[in-house]
């Protein structure tokens, strides 16, 4: 097995292990979110991914058990950026820089997971744009390296259209932390499934980054 085809199984095997922990942490969470703290159950379109990672919920249950899954959860994540980025820089010839922000969003996503909304607003955000800042300006390079480079293939092209979404719904996700972030606004319905939609496209490109690289179209980019 070639390094591309490693790279691109180590990947999906993190995303797995993100679904599934994800998913039970889900399962485990006691409920409440901002806009609805009487909630009895994990919303998936109602709360923040960190919702689940706080040991003691808004309404004072205990957490542990589902914040333990949530942060193997973020742990997994990070694992399958790394060969994501990677396998984004050889496509798209933006090698280093891609590479190098990259590994710094990574690495920020997994200090993310120890730092939940209700541990302190600023250190929180601070943690989410330095995870989010230079994951979107690797994205973006990526982007642009992937549409110049369309006539390599109907794998390329797909990972082309899936990062476009993926980093315009980005965008306007962190357009709308920051906005909720200024103007102190703790209920923002639409922000928490604007998060999904960003989650769903991101882990649909890199799953079509790893099949194409499986398939043998990365030998190309190396």
């Amino acid at each position: 097995m070639n390094l591309v085809r490693a790279a691109a199984l180590w990947l999906a095997v993190a995303l797995l292990g993100f679904t599934l922990l994800t998913a039970l942490a889900a399962l485990a969470y006691p409920g409440g979110t901002y806009c609805e703290p009487a909630a009895t159950s994990y919303r998936f379109w109602g709360n923040y991914f960190c919702d689940l990672t706080a040991h003691v919920t808004g309404r004072g249950e205990d957490n542990a058990r589902s914040a333990a899954l949530a942060e193997a959860a973020f742990a997994s994540f990070a694992l399958a950026l790394a060969p994501f980025f990677w396998l984004l820089a050889e496509l798209s010839g933006r090698r280093p820089v891609v590479r190098s922000l990259g590994l710094v969003s990574a690495f920020a996503t997994i200090v993310l997971a120890g730092l939940p909304s209700r541990s302190g607003v600023n250190l929180h955000a601070f943690a989410v744009f330095s995870a989010t800042i230079p994951g979107l300006v690797a994205v973006t390079l990526g982007v642009a390296g992937l549409v110049r480079g369309r006539s390599r293939g109907a794998g390329a092209r797909v990972a082309a259209w899936l990062g476009g979404l993926t980093l315009v719904s980005g965008l306007a996700d962190a357009t709308g932390y920051a906005y909720a972030l200024a103007t102190h606004a703790a209920c923002v319905p639409w922000l928490p499934a604007m998060q999904k939609i960003v989650a769903l496209a991101l882990v649909a490109w890199m799953l079509a980054v790893a099949t194409s690289a499986w398939r043998g179209a990365a030998r190309a980019w190396v």
